[in-house]
């Protein structure tokens, strides 16, 4: 009983002693050893095994030992852990432990130690060759630990690299359904179990596999989609994140994957179990941080967002998503996009989830094609109901029709689509297709203010959208420059998209039916409340209650809608017949804006006012109906208009409430031009006191009710004033009917027709033949008929019994009456008219005889004395003189200024300056025109004002009008600031009064002031008249006349100075036109008045002048070159003064034409030349040149330089005396236009020549020899040029004066030893004096200047070393000398630059130019100095090791120093000596492995180093070592480079040295042949082994391989031909030989690699295009390389013959073919064949249907 029981294997008692165990082993640090000890420990290998995992799980570590490698570095090949593999069948338990031994290894060897690369793949090729039975067996053993290990392991397997990647891929089996069921079995408690070692398995292959290989592992139909469909809902975060970062960033991202191999893996059923990712309740593994919430909602939030970032990029990317775009738009039933269509029918919570919704949408917006087809087949209902469902459904549409483009992308197309099917397509982004007539009908009846409110709000979508597509097919810009469609092809596509929205949109009537229904339900509401109110509630308010806010959003979506219709759809409008004024009915009533309806509200409401035709209210008759009472009984909806105007405190409403009722009155006709008077009489009655509106309102009602029912009585007695006035006129001016200050002479005519104007003047050109401008309205139009009105209604109240009343109304229309006096531009039309009307005799005296007294009395003055009339209530009141108010308000100061003629009073000046600024922006232009009325009236009166007062007042009224723009230029910036912060701030829907800011923006007063003020007849007709003597009519004398004209004209100036700026910044200088044209014609006036008159100039400069000198900046080209021209023609002693003293002419000074023309020049040439016209530029250039020695003005000099330096073939144009003035003057522009013209014209060439030879040795230089050499070097340079017109021996005879006068100053700079040296051209002008040099003075720089040389600083003397061995080029003795002297020089200027250190621009630059001076004496002499030889190299290499032109120098030095015939070379550094210095320099490796780039200096570095290399191994073989193979193959590309090539002869070289390559066996290259050179040297000689085949192949770039089977070099040789010096292929086309291989070494390779002891991977030989190319070599016109090819093709038979894959048969047929179609040997295929049978045989490894195999080939 006391025996214990029989524990079963693998119990505590075997954990307890393998605990120990591990115990033990802990307590002894594990090593390499020790673990290799215990593997072969006779009780076991267990405890060592699980030692080595539990330590290795540790790894790595700094402060641990690391087991991995120091078991890797005793045991490469890890033949103890295979042994136990290898022999009997072991435990589970230890199957599991061997398994994590060699992922722990494999692990390690893909990551940190990566230098142990190949032990990790000789794992792979072991376990996949001799134990993947054991593998798989243990992956479908019943026990899931053992299970997850063999996953885990294969996983560790793949992530050797993309070739074990392959191999497993190829080995292993992805097919089998039991392997799908591993991804099942998880663990409840959440630890690693089978799923994630199989997830770990499956992504291995697309984190580690190449393109190949992730697109065979996606086309294995559900290896990786089983992972989604088994419940990934309840995965852990983790997991998730790896799996859809990795299928995002190798499959969705990876650019050579296809979008059809992603639309076959991602099909629409592994979509929707990826979107079950936004429902996930798996395990939070992720620590969330910075959140508030749970880690349960953190974790779901996580995982929504990383599935619908996923979603996102896959489905919604053009570029890397699996859309495919349709142009159609789906309007020709193409099958697009199905897998997408499908996946978005899946999602069934996207009308209830954000994410999903945004999935969906976006997904729409990128696919538009999907838009019909997708409302055809969802399961969302759209039929109205009153339900959150349905409204959740038109919700998710609405955002998916807001996120389709506005205007559709239809129009984009470049070809031509008929009218009727781009109208389909348009219509899939405009109108969804579910939504109907029926379906908004039905949702508007039912009686739900949600759901009316959200079909409203659908209805306004579509409409705003409908209108930005009308706006732009109406918009005749983007049509202009379409080559597909016209202006008028879109309006007839107009009318048919309006057609077609017509047939989908409600009928108006049920619109207006929704509105009709909530106002009875109001009415309902109102009198129940009204009967509880009976029944006993005192308290109760009267007020009516508040709409709640569903009700007022709904009532202001709705007028949104009409707004719309009235739009889009005008024609729906027009045909219904309702009277839109009773929408009124509760929003105004007579007591103005009711305080209950929402600013909202009342905003759309007159919104739906201002839009809807006039003929769609009844504005000016009296509302009928039951309701009659409710609104103001009789009164018309006009009254409860100008009700609403003076109560409403809104801003914006306000406003749209005056646009509104100026809308409604223009739109009678009466008003016709006359509108902008209607402000004025609206602004008034807003600024009435509060007591006094509802009198005036009433009084504008009934005239204007009046008017509009009578109109032509009054518009007929407003045009019998306006004639009355015009024959008063011409009456007093004695002068004829057409010479009236109406611009038009049948003025009876006009007189006729204004019942026609009343209705409209379409017409008006047509039948009067002319055109109505705005001067003429003016002044046929000068006041409204509501003037007349207004009188006569004001008149029959003073004749009754109102006196209130009329007092009220006095005072109203007088203040209106006054502004508007102020406003013509004519007034004597108006006084007329109120002098006529002020004929009445009241049966009483009325309280305000006062101010019509006083009114009378202002505007009289602009009566004629003849024509005044006595008042008859003058008697009756007082009349007081008019007395000055005080300082409140700036417009009724200056009124009783000039009424009582206190103008010139100072302190009334300073008091108008004073409260000019508190002037708003309205009443800015207003009081303009009251300026210009008084200024009008100052120039019309100025006889009587005489010389004392008429110039004051002239000058203070062009004052005030200058002050008032810069103010109103002030305001319009205030305006703008105030604008922009309102933009940034304000909520347009609800904040009127930031509505209102933002209308600033629009503001156009700014422009309105200055038209006012600028086109003012006055002001164009008196500025500069009397310059141009074009005075306009008067009666002053001719002494008055001439003050009038200056004062005007020079206030003017003033004026138009201060404007000018601001019309620039406005964009508005066409107003400048008249002053301008004035200007120009006053000026050319006064020039052809000097050139007539005599030379003296006027002591005051003349105001044309000043008015040019100040406006010039704005006015035209053309009429700054006429002015310019007409200048530049005048006698030169008109544009200076007459000085007594007999100074020269730079001492003269300009008079006011000299100093005007010098302006015009400085500051704009380059404006004025931009036309480039010839003509005008030579006469501009000819012109100045003759003026420029006169005015001796230094700009002007610069301004000649700067035109010939931009059109220097004017040149010749410029006179040849010129050159003296330049000689002569001798500044830095002046010897700058010299140089030019000598350069350039021959004249001034010969011109020069003879001022020099009259000059004489010496030149006049002293002093100014630095100035003067640019000029002379330019001539040396320019004397070679021959020209016929030229004298032969004048260039001769100018040598000696220049070599005499420069010879020795010139000489003493280029040998002075002064540091730094002077500056200037001398050397290169001595350079070129050299030749013409006496003996004596040649030997002399012969003897100091090579002393000279030595130092970088001396580069510029080398000039003249160069110039003095050409000069002595006759003399073979001494140029042999000097040329060995300068050599010397040479060498030791380029060691002392070589030794200064780092290069920059300028040193490269000196140093190029000194280095090819060495190779040019080095090829002269043959010879140099062993000492300097030796010095040159060693310093050379040292610091200039990576200058390639430093290389090519030495190799060229080289080449000839070291050839056979050289004499000095056993003198010289040894080769050898050479060759080591260039293979052990520190830069030696950097440069020649260093990564080739294009057109990169690395590149032409490493070409002159292999050059240098090549030449030193052909001179001396003795050089080469095979040691050097190793560097030489990683530097090679196996291209056809220059590069590549010559490294591939330089390889040759070595093996025509008795060094073979193929000994040296190791046939890999570039950045791989270093790497296993690396491998090779850290792992010692047991490692040192050939690579196989296979990891040869994989270096083959698939890519480039094709390419180089299409561009195949035909004409390229195997061997160098010996008979040519050209050993290097180029091919003269176009083909970029960088980018495709050398066959000359590909077919040597695979001829190497062929052969019978090799074991070749047929297939992959196949894949890599290895066999395509040998094919293609066939066509080669080289029987050597046919001959290598056919070599290869039968060695590759022999190992295909023997191979067992897939496609040997049809592989093996194919080449039996060919080979049957050789007749003769070598026989040369042509490339077409060649090129066919190579992509045929790369064709059998593409997957075909299996019935087509045997067809495909012609096998039975």
């Amino acid at each position: 009983m006391g025996v214990p029981k029989r524990k079963a294997p693998g119990g505590q008692d075997c954990a307890a002693s393998s605990a120990g165990a591990a115990k033990r082993a802990r307590k002894e640090e594990l090593t390499g050893v020790r673990f290799k000890t215990q593997l072969k420990d006779p009780q076991g290998p267990g405890p060592g095994l699980e030692a080595f995992v539990s330590a290795a799980k540790k790894l790595p570590r700094e402060d641990v030992y690391d087991v991995v490698e120091g078991y890797i570095k005793i045991s490469v090949e890890c033949a103890e852990i295979f042994q136990l593999l290898s022999g009997e069948k072991r435990p589970e338990s230890e199957t599991m432990l061997i398994f994590q031994v060699f992922e722990a290894i494999l692990l390690r060897t893909a990551s940190d130690l990566s230098h142990f690369h190949v032990v990790g793949t000789n794992i792979v090729k072991k376990l996949m060759n001799n134990h993947m039975k054991l593998i798989c067996e243990s992956l479908y053993a019943s026990g899931y630990r053992l299970a997850r290990a063999c996953l885990s392991l294969m996983a560790a397997m793949v992530t050797q690299g993309p070739e074990a990647a392959r191999d497993v891929c190829s080995h292993f089996d992805l097919n089998k359904k039991t392997l799908y069921t591993l991804v099942t079995k998880r663990d409840s408690k959440g630890v690693y179990d089978v799923r994630q070692a199989y997830v770990q398995f499956a992504l291995s292959f697309l984190i580690v596999g190449d393109d190949s290989t992730i697109v065979q592992v996606l086309e294995v139909k559900e290896f990786i989609p089983c992972i989604f469909s088994s419940g990934i809902k309840e995965d852990r975060i983790s997991t998730i994140n790896i799996l859809l970062s990795t299928l995002k960033t190798k499959v969705v991202h990876n650019k050579n994957i296809t979008k059809t191999q992603k639309v076959r893996f991602f099909t629409g059923q592994l979509l929707n179990h990826i979107a079950s990712l936004y429902n996930w309740n798996g395990i939070t593994d992720v620590n969330p941080e910075a959140v508030k919430v749970s880690a349960e909602e953190a974790g779901k939030t996580m995982v929504r967002e990383l599935v619908h970032n996923f979603l996102m990029d896959l489905c919604c990317s053009l570029k890397h998503g699996i859309n495919f775009y349709d142009a159609s738009l789906g309007t020709f039933g193409r099958g697009g996009n199905l897998t997408l269509l499908h996946f978005l029918l899946g999602l069934k919570t996207a009308a209830d989830d954000d994410l999903v919704a945004d999935l969906v949408v976006n997904i729409l917006k990128v696919c538009p094609d999907l838009l019909n087809k997708y409302f055809k087949e969802v399961t969302f209902s759209f039929i109205p109901r009153v339900k959150s469902t349905w409204l959740n459904n038109i919700k998710l549409l609405n955002k998916i029709y807001e996120a389709q483009p506005e205007i559709s992308r239809a129009f984009q197309t470049r070809e031509f689509i008929p009218l009727p099917r781009l109208l389909a397509m348009v219509m899939v982004t405009t109108v969804p297709l579910v939504c109907d007539k029926s379906m908004f009908t039905q949702a508007l009846n039912l009686d739900s203010t949600s759901v009316r409110h959200t079909a409203l709000s659908l209805i306004s979508v579509i409409l705003k959208r409908a209108l930005k597509t009308v706006d732009h097919c109406l918009n005749k810009e983007v049509w202009q420059e379409s080559g597909v469609y016209t202006a008028v092809m879109m309006e007839e596509f107009v009318q048919l998209f309006r057609e077609a929205l017509s047939k989908i949109l409600p009928d108006l009537n049920t619109i207006v039916w929704v509105w009709q229904s909530l106002k009875k339900q109001e009415t309902k509401q109102d009198d129940k409340k009204g009967k509880k109110r009976s029944d006993g509630a005192p308290a109760a308010c009267d007020a009516r209650q508040c709409d709640d806010v569903e009700t007022i959003l709904l009532k202001a979506v709705l007028l949104q809608v009409i707004c719309l219709y009235q739009k889009v759809v005008p024609h729906v409008v027009m045909q219904y017949n309702f009277d839109f004024s009773k929408l009124l009915k509760g929003v105004i009533s007579e007591q103005g804006l009711q305080e209950e309806v929402p600013p909202v509200l009342q905003h759309h409401m007159l919104k739906v006012a201002l839009e809807l035709p006039a003929n769609k209210f009844l504005w000016l008759k009296a509302q009928e109906g039951p309701d009659a009472e409710i609104i103001g009984g009789e009164r018309s909806v006009f009254y409860l208009l100008m009700k609403m105007f003076v109560t409403s405190s809104h801003l914006q409403l306000k406003s749209l409430t005056k646009l509104l009722i100026m809308k409604i009155l223009r739109d009678t006709g009466v008003f016709e031009h006359t509108w902008k008077e209607l402000e004025l009489w609206l602004e008034h009655l807003e600024n009435t006191t509060e007591e006094d509106k509802e009198t005036v309102i009433q009084f504008l009602e009934r005239i204007l009710l009046t008017l509009v029912a009578n109109p032509y009585s009054y518009t007929d007695k407003a045009s019998d004033f306006v004639q009355e006035a015009s024959t008063l006129q011409a009456t007093m001016s004695k002068q004829e009917a057409d010479d009236m200050s109406i611009p038009i002479s049948h003025i009876d005519d006009v007189l006729d027709m204004v019942d026609v104007l009343v209705e409209g003047s379409e017409g008006l050109d047509e039948e009067i033949g002319f055109t109505l401008n705005e001067d003429m309205i003016l002044l046929t139009f000068p006041f409204s008929a509501v003037v007349p009105a207004a009188l006569e209604a004001r008149n029959k109240l003073l004749l009754g019994t109102g006196n209130e009343a009329a007092e009220n109304v006095v005072t109203y229309l007088t203040a209106v009456l006054t502004d508007l006096l102020h406003t013509q531009r004519d007034p004597l039309a108006l006084c007329l008219l109120l002098q006529a009307y002020d004929k009445l005799e009241p049966p009483c005296p009325v309280p305000c005889c006062h101010q019509l007294s006083r009114f009378n009395r202002y505007y009289s003055l602009w009566i004629p004395e003849q024509a005044r009339e006595a008042w008859l209530l003058q008697a009756q009141g007082s009349p007081s003189p008019p007395a000055l108010p005080l300082a409140s308000s700036f417009t009724a100061l200056l009124q009783a200024a000039y009424e009582s003629q206190a103008l010139q009073d100072e302190h009334i000046q300073a008091q108008l300056q004073a409260t000019m600024p508190r002037l708003s922006m309205q009443q800015v232009l207003r009081v303009a025109k009251q300026v210009l009325l008084y200024l009008r009236s100052t120039v019309e009166n100025f006889g009587q004002l005489g010389r004392s007062a008429g110039p004051p007042l002239l000058q203070l009224f062009l004052d005030l009008l200058r002050r008032l723009i810069v103010h109103c230029e002030q305001l319009d910036a205030q305006n703008q600031q105030r604008c922009g912060a309102a933009r940034a701030e304000a909520d347009l829907f609800l904040d009127m009064e930031s509505v209102a800011s933002l209308e600033l923006a629009n503001d156009q007063t700014l422009e309105e002031v200055l038209v006012a003020i600028l086109r003012h007849p006055t002001l164009e007709g008196w500025f500069l008249a009397l310059e141009q003597q074009a005075l306009p009519p008067h009666t002053l004398s001719p002494v008055l006349v001439k003050l009038l004209a200056t004062h005007f004209s020079a206030g003017v100036l003033q004026l138009l100075a201060a404007s000018a700026p601001i019309l620039r910044n406005i964009g508005q200088l066409g107003l400048l036109a008249r002053y301008s044209e004035a200007i120009t014609q006053s000026v050319l006036k006064e020039l052809q008045n000097r050139r007539a008159g005599p030379a003296t100039s006027p002591p005051k400069t003349p105001l044309q002048l000043e008015a040019l000198q100040e406006l010039h900046p704005y006015m035209k080209g053309a009429q700054l070159r006429e002015v310019t021209l007409a200048l530049l023609s005048l006698p030169e002693t008109r544009l200076v003064t007459q000085q007594r003293t007999k100074s020269p002419g730079r001492e003269r000074h300009l008079n006011a034409l000299g100093k005007t023309l010098v302006q015009l020049l400085t500051c704009s040439p380059q404006d004025q030349l931009q036309s480039g016209e010839l003509l005008w530029s030579s006469e501009y250039v000819r012109g100045l040149g003759a003026l420029l020695p006169t005015l001796a003005v230094d700009e002007l000099d610069t301004v000649l330089l700067h035109t010939l330096q931009r059109d220097p073939v004017l040149a010749p144009a410029v006179g040849a005396d010129l050159l003296d003035y330049c000689l002569a003057w001798r500044t830095q522009a002046s010897l700058s236009i010299a140089a030019l013209l000598l350069r350039e014209s021959c004249t001034h060439l010969l011109w020069f020549e003879q001022w020099c030879l009259r000059a004489g040795p010496g030149l006049g230089l002293q002093g100014d020899l630095d100035d003067f050499l640019p000029l002379i070097h330019v001539y040396l340079q320019c004397r070679v040029r021959s020209h016929f017109t030229r004298p032969a021996g004048v260039s001769s005879a100018v040598i000696p004066v220049l070599r005499k006068t420069l010879w020795r100053q010139l000489q003493s700079r280029l040998l002075s030893t002064d540091s730094p040296p002077a500056s200037g051209p001398y050397q290169e002008i001595l350079a070129q004096l050299v030749p013409f040099a006496r003996a004596k003075d040649l030997s002399v720089l012969m003897d100091r200047l090579p002393s000279l040389l030595h130092t970088p600083s001396s580069h510029k003397r080398w000039i003249v070393a160069d110039s003095i061995s050409a000069a002595l080029e006759g003399s073979a003795e001494e140029l042999c000398a000097w040329r060995r002297t300068l050599l010397e020089s040479c060498v030791k200027w380029l060691i002392v630059s070589f030794n200064g250190g780092q290069q920059d621009d300028n040193t490269q630059d000196q140093e190029k130019e000194m280095l090819l001076r060495l190779n040019a004496l080095l090829h002269a002499l043959n010879d140099i100095d062993p000492g300097d030889w030796q010095k040159f190299v060693k310093t050379g290499l040292k610091f200039r090791y990576q200058d390639h032109t430093f290389l090519k120098t030495l190799l060229t030095a080289v080449q000839l120093l070291y050839g056979p015939e050289s004499s000095v070379r056993t003198k010289l550094i040894q080769l050898p000596v050479v060759h080591m210095m260039l293979m052990q320099h520190s830069l030696f490796l950097p440069t020649l492995l260093k990564s080739d780039r294009e057109e990169s200096p690395d590149s032409q570095v490493k070409e002159a180093l292999v050059d240098l290399m090549l030449t030193v191994v052909e001179m001396c073989p003795s050089v080469c070592e095979s040691s050097h193979f190793a560097v030489l193959l990683g530097a090679y590309g196996a291209t056809l480079s220059v590069l590549d090539q010559k490294i591939l002869l330089l390889l040759r070289a070595y093996e025509q040295n008795k060094l073979s390559l193929i000994n040296f066996r190791v046939l890999l290259w570039g950045p791989a042949a270093v790497e296993h050179h690396k491998t090779c040297r850290s792992l010692g000689r047991s490692l040192w082994q050939q690579p196989s085949v296979g990891d040869i192949l994989r270096l083959l770039d698939r890519d480039r391989m094709m390419q180089t089977i299409l561009h195949f070099p035909q004409n390229q040789k195997l061997l160098p031909p010996k008979d040519t010096e050209e050993l290097i292929f180029k091919d003269k086309s176009r083909v970029d030989l960088d980018g495709l291989y050398d066959p000359c070494f590909l077919l040597q390779l695979f001829s190497e690699l062929t052969r019978p002891e090799f074991v070749v991977d047929c297939r992959k030989f196949l894949d890599s295009n290895a066999l395509g190319l040998t094919v293609v070599a066939l066509s080669s016109y080289d029987p050597q390389m046919r001959a290598l090819a056919y070599h290869v093709l039968a060695a590759y038979y022999s190992h295909l013959e023997g191979a067992r894959f897939q496609e040997q048969p049809q592989l093996l047929y194919l080449l039996d073919v060919v080979r049957n179609g050789i007749r003769t040997q070598d026989m040369r295929l042509t490339f077409t064949l060649a090129l066919f049978i190579a992509k045929a045989a790369l064709q059998i490894l593409k997957p075909v249907l299996p019935d087509q195999g045997a067809s495909c080939w012609g096998l039975p």
